[in-house]
């Protein structure tokens, strides 16, 4: 089997081998960017645009410069940050409002990043862990999704974002820090308002 270098030079001037790196990587770029938009078609729109990017590109590519899947990524990511420059563009086509796109099988991989094949209790904490990301800022979320979804290295995640190694573990920890205390916050205040539902809720007791 030929090497992935191989592969890229090969890309530079053959579609064919091009398509190949498509077939390669398309499912981790737009898991990627389904995650982070949280939207089927904006997500399909942004892997559109990472690979056409990508092909006009790879001409200037050296595999001494950073990984190819770190370079992709770069791009990816660089997709993300115009899409929520501009996301007024786009019309709001959420998975929660398009059933019949997770019901069709060629998203099957990609829709399960969203939906979890847990418990209840399982799914409701990663919905409410999805919530409170959005409270983080863009860089923590793209390292975040790279990391714990997109299943990206350190060292990938590094050269995919142009940042030291240690600064990207200096993002991550501070992000689960600030994770932690916004779900446990979120958790207090919904015990709270339950508490205070069931008090208001129960009728008092009349002396006769």
């Amino acid at each position: 089997m030929e090497s992935e270098e191989v592969v890229i030079e090969a890309a530079k001037t053959d579609p064919e081998a091009f398509g190949r790196l498509y077939d390669q990587y398309y499912q981790p770029v737009f898991g990627f960017l389904l995650g982070r938009t949280r939207n089927v078609e904006v997500a399909k729109d942004l892997a559109s645009e990472t690979f056409f990017q990508a092909l006009k590109g790879i001409h200037r590519y050296k595999p001494q410069g950073k990984p190819f899947k770190s370079w992709l990524f770069a791009i990816a990511v660089a997709q993300v940050g115009n899409f929520y420059r501009s996301r007024s563009k786009y019309l709001s086509v959420t998975t929660e409002e398009a059933p019949e796109i997770l019901a069709d099988e060629q998203y099957e991989a990609d829709t399960a990043i969203l939906e979890s094949e847990q418990n209840e209790e399982k799914k409701v904490q990663l919905s409410r862990l999805r919530r409170v990301m959005k409270q983080l800022n863009q860089k923590q979320q793209n390292i975040l999704q790279l990391r714990f979804f997109s299943h990206l290295s350190i060292a990938e995640i590094a050269q995919s974002l142009s940042m030291k190694e240690g600064t990207v573990k200096s993002h991550i920890h501070r992000a689960i820090q600030k994770l932690h205390n916004l779900m446990t916050a979120a958790t207090e205040t919904k015990k709270e308002t339950q508490h205070d539902y069931a008090r208001t809720a129960v009728p008092a007791r009349t002396t006769t």
